[in-house]
């Protein structure tokens, strides 16, 4: 099992939302570059989301997105408004390891295609965003009108990676929905990453055991709740 250490950016700072909603703030930091470095002290991969650009179209992180991929020396992928190539390369050439593509991938599939095109599908990993078995996109404030296992199907020939967020769980620390990710490991040879919900230890050795071995973690880290120095020893 991998932990990525969640670092979501939101009016220039380190947040941590419940549910995705700016309104439920459980942590604020000024300096997310100071996050991104004291995480990448305990883990070997980074998980950076760019809040503003995801919910509100604004891109007023970039620059910040780029200093911590410039100085933090572990690999990182990053999220959050990829809606163009030209987005695309400009942070892969900044040094991000993959991007994340959420709602873009969903409506832009010719978008998506000339991305794997120019850069291969190992560079991408697609954000599906999932209510019940629902995926929602927009910052999930939209119904995307596809179910999980559809949009996997649609897009799995794209995606080295299905980063796949439970938003009922999400930032709630009550545990994953382990449900959901056996029957999407069921339907797809593509890599899932799990996230949200995930509160110890024991989620992500729960997660390992059914045959994910990535996950990101946001608000368990944030409140102590998962020690990623624990995490090392655990998993190796």
């Amino acid at each position: 099992m991998k932990v990525l250490p969640a670092i979501d950016i939101l009016n220039r700072n380190c947040v941590q939302l419940v549910g995705g909603d700016p309104n439920t703030k459980i942590f604020e930091h000024a300096d997310p570059l100071t996050i991104a470095k004291k995480w990448a002290e305990y883990s070997d991969y980074l998980h950076l989301i760019d809040l503003d650009a995801a919910i509100y179209n604004r891109d007023t992180n970039r620059d910040i997105i780029k200093k911590i991929l410039s100085e933090v020396k572990i690999p990182t992928e990053v999220g959050g408004g990829i809606r163009s190539i030209e987005i695309f390369r400009d942070l892969i050439d900044a040094g991000a390891d993959k991007l994340i593509m959420g709602t873009s991938a969903i409506k832009n599939i010719e978008l998506l295609n000339n991305i794997k095109n120019e850069f291969g599908k190992k560079r991408i990993v697609i954000a599906l965003d999932v209510k019940g078995e629902d995926v929602s996109i927009s910052g999930w404030t939209q119904d995307s009108g596809l179910k999980i296992f559809e949009a996997i199907k649609n897009l799995e020939e794209y995606a080295s990676s299905f980063l796949i967020t439970s938003i009922g769980v999400e930032g709630k620390m009550k545990g994953p929905d382990i449900s959901l990710y056996k029957k999407i490991l069921s339907i797809t040879d593509v890599e899932i990453i799990a996230s949200g919900g995930i509160s110890s230890i024991d989620n992500l050795i729960e997660l390992d055991r059914i045959g994910i071995n990535k996950a990101v973690v946001g608000a368990a880290i944030y409140n102590n709740k998962i020690d990623l120095e624990n995490v090392r020893k655990v998993f190796g």
